[in-house]
């Protein structure tokens, strides 16, 4: 099936599942409304066990097909080229107000990192975390454990050395934004052994807004990258989009 074509089922789908119509418009778009960050960022002595830099999973399938998605179910004119790759360090990052950022257990902040990245958040810059797990066993530590949570938090706490994450619920204006999430019981596109059950986590700021969300035990690009690949159930993949959406959606009108 052609992409395009396939792209257009799961956008149906997403919609469907929670009875909500697509929004269209007759005429294209000629210029994205909505272009999105997707972090480049320095990494951990270990990072050269992982098959590619940490920072590029998923890319650029996932970053082309979500843009796409949105573009189907909302009123907001996106491409499939609506992203970009920004260093962590640069000015550059200020232009996107959503940014993505993979595999967090191999990140290091370095000074001028922190600086960059609070000054970021803390003018409203919101970001997404995902691919990342806790297991006893990962093959992406050469068989040791991976505790990414871990070395995210240890970052984090260079730029707030007072916040921690916390754990999200249903009731948190996110999960109702576009669409109304009905359970944060998830499976993960894969799973590695030991490694535990699906959560979502965030950060606050001091006036209780999320600042960025954390998809701990997951990988829902993975399932955006493996979509027209038919490697995913249609309802996956249709719940990993409908989280994507209901990000953006929050972290634009907050």
């Amino acid at each position: 099936m052609r992409r395009p074509l396939f792209l257009a089922l799961i956008a149906v789908l997403v919609s469907s599942i929670f009875f909500l119509p697509k929004s269209s418009s007759d005429a294209p778009p000629r210029d994205s409304e909505f272009v999105y960050a997707r972090i480049r960022y320095h990494m951990t002595a270990d990072a050269w066990l992982v098959r590619e830099p940490p920072w590029h999973h998923d890319y650029p399938y996932s970053d082309e097909t979500f843009p796409t998605v949105v573009s189907e179910v909302t009123n907001i004119k996106t491409s499939p080229t609506s992203f970009q790759i920004v260093d962590i360090d640069s000015p550059e990052l200020f232009q996107y107000p959503f940014a993505y950022l993979s595999e967090p257990g191999f990140i290091e902040l370095n000074p001028k990192d922190v600086v960059n990245l609070r000054e970021y958040l803390d003018r409203g810059g919101f970001l997404l975390v995902d691919d990342f797990r806790t297991t006893p066993f990962s093959h992406y530590k050469g068989g040791g454990p991976e505790d990414d949570i871990g070395n995210f938090r240890r970052q984090i706490k260079k730029m707030y050395p007072d916040r921690d994450f916390v754990r999200l619920d249903l009731s948190d204006p996110i999960f109702n934004t576009f669409y109304k999430i009905k359970s944060l019981e998830m499976t993960a596109p894969y799973i590695f052994p030991g490694q535990g059950p699906v959560e979502f986590l965030g950060l606050r700021d001091s006036h209780g807004n999320l600042q960025m969300v954390l998809n701990n035990n997951n990988d829902i690009s993975e399932f955006w990258e493996w979509i027209n690949e038919g490697r995913m159930s249609m309802h996956d993949a249709a719940t990993s989009f409908q989280f994507g959406i209901n990000y953006l959606l929050y972290a634009m009108t907050r």
